[in-house]
């Protein structure tokens, strides 16, 4: 065997096994992709393509780059021919010392070189000849074998030739081949033995160290480098080394078939990391959006929207944005249908009534009972009429409410210009006596009108249920970042037991003189609504002295959340 051979074989069976590998993990990674382009008919989720695409766009990039730049045949054989150039010096420099016979020589004795030129030449595993002044060949180190040598040749594993990797390694020379990349001269054996075929050697005559950069039929790289073996500044020959067909590609491709493994393992990561991305968002926000879907329907069965409020991510606000949301849509059509069988009820009432009175008149023969019963028709078709303009009023509230811009508002200055108007007023001689008990001015954001519809609300029912010459004392406070407004009146008081309803809709609980049907139950149960929009909150209650003593009249309290700095 050659000198040299040998690790050139060993540098070609190291992608072999690199191939094994690299074909099992191709095989894997198709499977995935298979999955991911769903093999079985399904539909894939646009955000887990998107992941995937995304992160082997940049990676796909990584590794092309690390290909084309990194571990390049340009640096390589930039590298490798410095190595010959050293090499050659070296052993130039050595064969003008020994083998040249003398200081008067005029040219290197060819058997005494050869021995010291397989010496020197076997460690550089390439091929070196030795001209004389003329370009004829001397010595060429592929026919020089040491005594007694044993040339040995790795055979291949045994088993099927099936499971060679042949095709892993063309598919590499193919990717290589589609690079860009420069074009060199081709490589031919010199015939007869001329060294002067070669541009080089005839350089390296005049004295001048040359190199070259060739491909031989097969493809494969060839250097070669020409050194001037010289005396004195005497040429006395011409030492030429080249490398072996194959020797630079079979280090580049052992060396980048290796970094394509590497690169499979970080794509099967990035694969990995993009389904288990994909399985932890996409798959939650499909979720989501088909159960928000099926809420949008309407079905018969209210639809629960999946419950992601464990994860502390952007997915478990979402989930839990999502649930309060149809929450709020459920509660909303229920009181919209409470409100429809509330508003059927309470319209009925006074249409019976207007029904009896009319069927009534047409038969009554008594003037008086006419009269009677044309005021219970005019009665009945006022109640229907208040009635109906204070539910058109409770069904735009929260449309004007939408609509109207908030803005800052002097709370002292409100409740003033509410209570002036019942100051003018004198309602049945009830006073409203106003106290601020404030050390400086208190604002708050909100919408200035609703606020006083509030106050007028309370108001209206605290005069009404007070006895003349009554009083209603409404005073505002602050406590802590909250505004506390409390309404007294000295009227007998709310029952017990309808505490808990006096701001239910159409709600309403009047002595007999009030006359029937002059509320529409509808005025607190709007105070109420207004005042939570401002996230605030509105209670009533009786007023005693003593916890155990008689009721001295109703009280309502409101707070209302104030402007930080204020």
């Amino acid at each position: 065997m050659r000198p040299g051979e040998e690790r050139i074989k060993e540098t070609a069976d190291e992608p072999d096994a690199l191939a094994a590998s690299l074909q099992r993990g191709i095989r894997t990674l198709g499977d995935t992709f298979r999955w991911l382009a769903g093999a079985q008919g399904r539909r894939t989720s646009t955000l887990r393509r998107r992941i995937i695409m995304l992160n082997a766009a940049a990676l796909i990039i990584l590794i092309g780059g690390v290909f084309y730049f990194n571990l390049s045949r340009v640096s390589l054989i930039e590298e490798r021919i410095l190595s010959l150039t050293t090499q050659g010096k070296i052993i130039a420099r050595a064969l003008a010392e020994s083998a040249a016979g003398g200081a008067e020589a005029t040219h290197i004795d060819a058997e005494t070189a050869a021995p010291a030129l397989a010496r020197l030449a076997g460690p550089t595993a390439t091929r070196v000849r030795l001209y004389d002044r003329r370009g004829e060949l001397q010595l060429d180190t592929r026919y020089l074998l040491p005594q007694n040598a044993i040339v040995t040749n790795r055979l291949p594993p045994p088993g099927d030739e099936l499971w060679n990797f042949d095709w892993a390694l063309r598919l590499y020379d193919l990717a290589v081949d589609l690079l860009p990349q420069r074009r060199y001269p081709p490589y031919t054996e010199s015939l007869f033995g001329s060294g002067l075929a070669y541009g080089e050697v005839a350089e390296a005559i005049e004295g001048q160290v040359a190199s070259a950069v060739r491909v031989n039929n097969q493809g494969e790289l060839i250097l070669s480098v020409a050194v001037p073996v010289q005396r004195l500044q005497y040429v006395l020959g011409v030492l030429f080394m080249s490398t072996e067909g194959g020797d630079i590609d079979a280090v580049l491709r052992a060396e980048r078939t290796w970094l394509l493994q590497v690169s499979l393992v970080a794509v099967a990561v990035m694969v990995a990391s993009s389904i288990f991305l994909a399985r932890t968002i996409a798959r939650p926000v499909r979720e989501l959006a088909d159960a928000a879907e099926r809420v949008r329907r309407l079905p018969a069965d209210r639809e629960d929207i999946p419950d992601f409020t464990q994860r502390r991510d952007e997915i478990g606000d979402l989930s839990a944005t999502l649930r309060d949301m149809t929450q709020a849509l459920y509660n909303r059509i229920d009181a919209i249908e409470q409100f429809a069988a509330d508003v059927a009820h309470e319209i009925k009432n006074p249409l019976t009534s207007l029904k009896s009175a009319v069927e009534t008149f047409a038969r009554a023969k008594d003037e008086k009972a006419r009269a009677r019963l044309m005021d219970v028709i005019i009665q009945d078709v006022d109640r229907i009429n208040r009635l109906v303009s204070d539910i058109s009023d409770a069904s735009r509230l929260d449309a004007e409410l939408a609509r109207e811009k908030a803005h800052t508002i002097d709370l002292a200055q409100l409740i003033q210009t509410v209570a002036s108007y019942y100051s003018r007023d004198g309602r049945a001689g009830v006073s409203v006596r106003v106290t601020i008990d404030l050390a400086k001015a208190l604002y708050l954001r909100g919408l200035e009108g609703p606020l006083a519809q509030v106050f007028r609300n309370i108001l209206d029912n605290a005069v009404s249920f007070s006895p003349a010459e009554g009083a209603v004392r409404l005073t505002l406070t602050r406590r802590g970042r909250l505004a506390l407004i409390t309404i007294d009146d000295d009227g007998p008081g709310i029952p017990e037991d309808n505490l808990g309803r006096v701001f239910d809709r159409f709600f309403t609980e009047r002595p007999a003189d009030h006359g029937f049907g002059n509320n529409s139950g509808l005025g607190l149960s709007i105070s109420r609504q207004i005042v939570e929009m401002h996230g605030g909150t509105i209670e009533a209650s009786n007023r005693r002295t003593r916890p155990d003593g008689p009721v001295e009249g109703a009280r309502f309290i409101i707070t209302l959340p104030v402007l930080e700095g204020t």
